[in-house]
């Protein structure tokens, strides 16, 4: 079973959200970690939710981007824009998103979704 989440970087100049979904492994322990350690700049963060919408999350960025579901030629799976945090949280909750990881301020934070709130994590230890 799936354990799906979403990615997201804030632009601060602009005070959006730029976002897509990641349907496998989205535990801390796995998206969470691959984020942390090989997406770890503004640059590898806003081109990673360029891509759009993935299966997997992976190590490399060609291997992450083999995973878009644009290449197998979906549709609607283009990266989301949000004005504001809560809007973007309520529309992966509908799509039963666990976890959400957001890029902001040079760093990723981990939101756990749960139904009635959300809890945040920080992802600098080495337990995530």
């Amino acid at each position: 079973m799936a354990t799906r989440s979403f990615i997201a970087k804030y632009d601060t100049d602009a005070n959006f959200y730029d976002a897509i979904y990641c349907h496998w492994d989205g535990y801390p322990s796995g998206v969470g970690v691959t984020l942390r350690d090989h997406y770890d700049t503004d640059l590898w963060a806003k081109m990673l939710v360029n891509i759009g919408d993935i299966s997997s999350l992976r190590d490399g960025f060609e291997d992450t981007e083999r995973e878009s579901y644009k290449k197998r030629g979906d549709t609607d799976v283009d990266t989301k824009t949000f004005k504001y945090h809560s809007e973007m949280v309520e529309y992966y909750r509908n799509m039963s998103c666990e976890y959400g990881y957001v890029w902001e301020d040079g760093k990723w934070n981990c939101y756990a979704l749960d139904p009635q709130e959300i809890n945040l994590y920080e992802m600098e230890s080495a337990d995530v």
